[in-house]
């Protein structure tokens, strides 16, 4: 089934099962979010409490990230399915890889800045002089990913 085929199919399914197909990958990726971030206080929670505390600080900061990925995606999104909705795949398919590239950019931003300005991003995310040491190497770690979790969300 070529690209076309499958966008004629998907503009004549049922709208409830439609939103329902297209959530679910959503859905996964705030739970996977969750799990990792559950999985990670219980590993980290064997060091020590300061650590656990960077943990819930950077959070804060994978769910900007969250944010800003969701941001491209449903603005491209949008895009998409009104040219979608046209029949003007071409444009649609140039606003996905613009979505796409667009959210890759801006991680890289986030992850330059992000990790340039960390000591003062984790202060100001609440992290205390015990908890910072901690926090800025978490941080760090998350901040490399951003560009891709940006794209995987976008």
């Amino acid at each position: 089934m070529n690209q076309e085929q499958k966008l004629e199919k998907m503009i004549h399914a049922p709208i409830p099962g439609l939103i329902f197909s297209l959530a679910v990958p959503s859905i996964i990726s705030m739970l996977i979010t969750s799990f990792y971030n559950t999985a990670d206080t219980y590993f980290v929670g064997k060091i020590n409490t300061e650590a656990t505390a960077a943990v819930g600080i950077n959070f804060a900061v994978m769910s900007i990230i969250q944010a800003l990925g969701f941001f491209f995606g449903h603005g491209s999104g949008n895009y998409i399915s009104r040219k979608l909705g046209a029949k003007d795949y071409e444009e649609a398919s140039t606003m996905a890889s613009t979505g796409f590239f667009l959210a890759w950019f801006a991680g890289c931003i986030v992850a330059v800045l992000g990790v340039t300005f960390s000591a003062q991003l984790a202060v100001f995310m609440g992290s205390t002089p015990t908890i910072l040491p901690y926090a800025k190497s978490y941080m760090s770690i998350i901040l490399i990913g951003a560009p891709v979790m940006m794209c995987a969300l976008s």
